[in-house]
């Protein structure tokens, strides 16, 4: 393989890391933004046509539902803000051009009293769309460990 090949090679792999870290980023952004009660900046880390589906029942798009879902003090995350922690891990993440995708765990804790406890856990598939040099949430999938949705297609198909 010649020099300019080589080169044109690694500035690709190189481009799918620094993708890689920018949605790392963003998946911290997402946590982050949420414990905080940072809700505008937690709704724009989403497309505007953005989804979060938390159970066959629980589903929000766009960012009125979104900002709905984070800022609503009844029933809506609003509830546990400020003595919650979002946890994110184990991720693979894959990237495609301008769109991505990334499987793994999340944890939640809530603060009761003096000791902190799960709330949730659970299995979280995300995809991500690029627009400039940033990325953003276009749709997450979170279902809760054990349940009769757990565990995502895409990792099982990709562990084979």
């Amino acid at each position: 393989m010649d020099l300019e090949a080589r080169i044109k090679e690694l500035e690709a792999r190189l481009q799918v890391l620094e993708d890689q870290e920018k949605i790392r980023e963003c998946l911290s952004r997402y946590s982050f933004n949420a414990d905080l009660g940072r809700s505008e900046e937690y709704v724009n880390n989403y497309t505007p046509d953005g989804t979060i589906d938390l159970s066959p029942d629980m589903k929000w798009s766009g960012r009125e539902q979104l900002m709905d879902f984070i800022a609503n003090p009844k029933g809506g995350h609003k509830a546990i803000e400020g003595r919650c922690q979002h946890t994110s891990m184990n991720y693979f993440i894959r990237v495609n051009g301008n769109t991505a995708w990334a499987e793994g765990y999340s944890v939640v804790y809530l603060q009761k009293g003096d000791t902190y406890e799960p709330f949730t856990c659970g299995f979280n598939h995300w995809d991500f769309e690029k627009r400039g040099d940033r990325w953003y949430l276009k749709y997450r999938y979170r279902r809760p460990v054990g349940g009769n949705e757990w565990g995502g297609k895409v990792i099982r198909d990709y562990l084979k």
